[in-house]
């Protein structure tokens, strides 16, 4: 059985890999700007996915990732990225799910918390961290990149056991937990990332 000092751990050692997933892909699509050739939006958004992708399989023995032809996508709902990470959880060894999205919606930080009270009416079994990230225009007043939940995000907010709906100043809520996506090098192409990781 795995100690509370070990999941912890092992919690922390996650969100620290989605961060460096979430920017390599932001580098990606930062480099897809450098010099006189300008790529195409969609081009430099399938690059960020693939940069996304294969640091992934640095840290993951699975990564599922959308084909080329269908991402970025519009933008899937949580309830949807939880169904993806409950049909994930069976395989074994760290697993890593990565969406694109462009289309318009909630911010990053309220899709995130979002999320975490989705997963938690039916906890999954094993270690989890949700990213959700914009590699562009920031939304959020404290100018993050978005949020990065785990399994003690609800509860560190509503320690009462209450799960009211997302507030309306959801960042305000993520800013005192922690759990808001330092903004890093913002890209002229701008999209979310939304990244699930499974220990």
């Amino acid at each position: 059985m795995t100690s509370p000092q070990s999941s912890a751990q092992t919690i922390i050692e996650m969100r620290l890999i989605a961060k460096q997933l979430f920017a390599a892909g932001v580098n990606a699509l930062s480099s897809a700007v450098t010099g006189p050739v300008h790529l195409h939006p969609r081009t430099a958004q399938l690059a960020c996915l693939g940069a996304v992708s294969r640091a992934a399989f640095r840290y993951c023995q699975t990564v599922l990732a959308p084909h080329a032809s269908l991402a970025p996508a519009t933008s899937a709902s949580a309830t949807e990225l939880v169904a993806r990470a409950r049909n994930a959880a069976h395989l074994e060894g760290p697993v890593a799910i990565i969406v694109g999205r462009t289309g318009k919606g909630h911010s990053n930080e309220h899709h995130a918390l979002s999320f975490a009270l989705a997963i938690e009416q039916s906890p999954l079994q094993r270690p989890w961290i949700f990213l959700s990230g914009a590699t562009g225009r920031r939304q959020c007043r404290f100018r993050s990149a978005g949020a990065i939940v785990d399994a003690g995000t609800c509860s560190w907010i509503w320690p009462s056991g209450e799960r009211p709906r997302v507030p309306s100043d959801v960042s305000s809520f993520l800013a005192a937990s922690g759990d808001l996506l330092p903004a890093g090098v913002m890209s002229p192409y701008s999209m979310n990332v939304d990244l699930i990781i499974l220990a």
